[in-house]
């Protein structure tokens, strides 16, 4: 299956250096790991960065005039104006680059959808092979801290496009601002919790997580690896075998 992975971002020049970082670690693990999703392109699509050079050569796609076929392994589609999150609940800019995937997937004919934010990673081969293995749904992995879907990793397979589609065009009438949290809105056909992760770079979820199982234990995925950290600086306290 010809597969999109994605993350959304917005790169500032002028705020903590960590957040160009963010992206170079990304577009680092998944570029060397796009074998294993069936994949063969990376995206970001971005929220109006004023400053889009992270150090990576890419192309820069203009979300209203996208070209007939993708050249290049890093692609970054570049909205002009930055939508931001204007309240805690109602975060616009992530709306619009998260539905846009809709556009990209039906433009360049990808049969599945892989959504990955920029400070999550999939760590296991058991997970990685889920993913590449799933045909139809739209699923998630399951939060243990907050008992919920965990909406920064979702594979959104081709017989659910519709269903991403009604979302895209809702989201445009509506200036993509909902005011309320996507991991109640999102219509999930499944919530896997099979796999070991959460957001443990949030002392407090790593704390709760260290009261939940004995350590070390066989970590699948994580998020809000802090920058300043490596994944070795990780695995003193979480088994996982690097993917």
């Amino acid at each position: 299956m010809k597969t999109l992975i994605f993350c959304t971002s917005y790169i500032n020049n002028n705020s903590d250096s960590n957040n160009k970082e963010r992206y170079r670690r990304w577009v680092e693990f998944y570029l060397e790991r796009m074998k294993y999703f069936n994949s063969e392109h990376l995206f970001l699509i971005d929220d109006g960065s004023p400053d889009t050079d992270f150090g990576y050569e890419m192309d820069i796609l203009d979300p209203e005039n996208m070209p007939e076929s993708i050249n290049k392994k890093i692609n970054l589609v570049h909205f002009k104006n930055n939508l931001g999150r204007p309240t805690w609940n109602d975060y616009q800019g992530w709306w619009r680059s998260f539905t846009f995937s809709y556009k990209i997937a039906q433009l360049y004919d990808y049969d599945k959808i892989i959504h990955i934010e920029s400070d999550f990673y999939i760590m296991s081969h058991k997970m990685a092979e889920y993913i590449k293995d799933s045909t139809k749904g739209w699923i998630a992995p399951f939060s243990k801290f907050h008992g919920f879907p965990e909406t920064a990793i979702q594979i959104i397979c081709k017989d659910r496009y519709s269903k991403l589609g009604k979302l895209y065009k809702k989201a445009v009438k509506r200036n993509f601002s909902f005011n309320q949290i996507a991991e109640l809105y999102i219509p999930f056909t499944k919530v896997e919790e099979s796999f070991l992760g959460d957001r443990l770079g949030q002392n407090e979820i790593l704390q709760k997580w260290l009261g939940f199982i004995e350590t070390p234990f066989d970590l699948d995925y994580f998020g809000q690896l802090h920058p300043k950290y490596s994944f070795e600086d990780y695995s003193s306290i979480f088994n996982f075998e690097l993917l």
